[in-house]
């Protein structure tokens, strides 16, 4: 059902908007990002807010990261956007539920380094920006094996802790 899909980045806070109840019903309260959260990812990083689109449903799918100069997800790259920095850190990969097992997920992340080659190719020697080398997040651990089988690396678990989840490091160089 994926190839009926069409995958690009978002263009405006309403789509961020349309996007936030995938975000509710795919964390805990405590995990879910804030509405305020997303469009601040939005408003720095647009860049790396990456969504999948049905023509008659709108949004069914997003990934969106924010860049930091750490090499793993920290807490401090969970609220903030480092131009300077060459690790995107995802914060959410959401997929609808009637969206979901269909291989909406796996084509996001199979998309997403294409779109952030695209911006790396976009950026000039003598910018203030950073070339993003490696993208990073933190997975639960029931979802660990997906993420291997998209190609990321499992670092092993994350110092993060955020809500009551066991969380774990995992990366894919780009």
């Amino acid at each position: 059902m994926a190839s009926e899909l069409t995958f690009r980045n978002l263009e405006s806070t309403d789509e961020v908007r349309a996007a936030y109840p995938l975000e509710v019903a795919g964390y805990s309260e405590e995990e879910a990002a804030s509405l305020e959260s997303m469009l601040y990812r939005f408003s720095n990083a647009p860049h790396l807010f990456f969504g999948a689109f049905d023509l008659d449903q709108g949004i069914v799918g997003f990934i969106t990261s924010t860049q930091s100069v750490s090499p793993l997800v920290t807490h401090d790259s969970m609220s903030t956007h480092d131009p300077k920095g060459s690790t995107a850190c995802i914060h959410s990969v959401c997929v609808h539920p009637e969206w979901q097992r269909k291989g909406v997920a796996t084509k996001l992340l199979e998309l997403y380094p294409q779109t952030v080659r695209r911006y790396n190719s976009t950026i000039g020697e003598s910018e203030e920006r950073a070339r993003i080398t490696r993208l990073a997040m933190m997975a639960r651990k029931d979802l660990v094996s997906f993420y291997q089988r998209a190609g990321y690396i499992n670092c092993g678990q994350s110092t993060v802790v955020h809500g009551t989840e066991e969380w774990y490091d995992c990366i894919c160089d780009i």
